[in-house]
């Protein structure tokens, strides 16, 4: 009998000392065992560049000359407003104006033998005039004589000095070559102001691209700036993140690589490769997060703009 109360005893000891080293020996296994937690963020599925496409006239649509889905060039016309009559007798007008400012710069130029010539005739005669005033008061003295005088050796002066800036010139006047060339720029500023709102009139693709989103028809009005359709640039994808938080962003980096599951296809898995990390911050939820994007290494012909997707980053 005390035999086995002994045993008893000893029992209870051992299985109360297990007990109590079991919960440590335990957490110490568990500790050697555990990783970092995966880093998953939820994204949105984009083509690598897309640009939407505005007038920048109002007016009504003249033709469309593209299909949504239709691949493009850039400085392609996509689509045209009415014609404005008025803007094209502008056009003419300034045209004339330009040509005639031209001729005249072009006509004084080839004239500069002419020119110099000319010049140094009125300054000669203006000396002969003044000599002239000069015997007049001479033999007068009077008041009259000597105002002639005064004004003969002024235009005399005024005509040498021209002949003189002529001739260092090569035949030409500068201030007159000025006034003409400044005549020219002016014309030819309005021509080209005048092509711009002609260009107006028609929307050109800014990039190489596919047409989407196109919102157009002959006969439509739009107006100022007002967003007619997109053109994107499908050969590459990328993913945006949407909530990737202060506290994750710092664990990844640039050229880091991911796995990408799409919600709408579970059973395509994409790899990936961080691109970019936005310096600046977003609230979004309440919680500050950063924007990273992602270029996909691959693609499946079941991708669409906009799905929504899965960002591992714990490669």
């Amino acid at each position: 009998m005390k035999k086995k109360l002994l045993i008893i005893v000893v029992s209870i000891i051992i299985t109360a000392a297990i007990a109590a080293c079991s919960p440590q020996e335990a957490d110490q296994g568990m500790a050697g065992t555990v990783s970092p937690p995966a880093i998953i963020a939820e994204g949105r599925l984009l083509p690598v560049k897309a640009l939407d496409h505005s007038f920048s006239i109002g007016g009504q649509i003249a033709e469309v000359t593209v299909a949504s889905g239709e691949t493009v060039r850039k400085n392609q016309v996509l689509a045209r407003i009415v014609d404005s009559a008025e803007a094209e007798a502008l056009l003419a007008s300034a045209e004339r104006e330009a040509l005639a400012a031209q001729q005249a710069l072009d006509d004084y130029a080839a004239a500069a033998v002419e020119n110099l010539a000319e010049a140094q005739i009125e300054a000669i005669l203006a000396g002969k005039r003044r000599t002239t005033r000069l015997n007049n008061y001479n033999a007068s003295g009077s008041r009259e004589s000597l105002a002639r005088l005064n004004e003969a050796t002024g235009e005399m002066d005024r005509l040498q000095e021209l002949f003189e800036r002529i001739e260092a010139n090569d035949g030409l006047d500068p201030d007159e070559m000025n006034t003409l060339e400044a005549r020219v720029s002016s014309t030819t500023a309005n021509v080209e102001s005048a092509k711009e709102a002609i260009d107006a009139l028609n929307l050109r693709a800014a990039m190489n691209g596919v047409v989407t989103d196109l919102d157009l028809a002959v006969g439509q009005e739009v107006s100022p700036g007002e967003v007619v359709l997109a053109v994107a640039d499908f050969s590459e994808w990328i993913i945006e993140t949407d909530n990737l938080t202060e506290f994750e962003v710092v664990k990844i980096s640039e050229g880091q690589e991911v796995d990408v599951t799409l919600d709408a296809l579970p059973d395509v898995h994409l790899k990936g490769e961080v691109v970019e990390i936005n310096e600046r911050f977003e609230e979004k939820r309440g919680d500050i997060t950063y924007t990273a994007t992602i270029l996909l290494n691959e693609t499946d012909p079941l991708m669409r703009w906009g799905m929504t997707a899965a960002v591992d980053f714990s490669e």
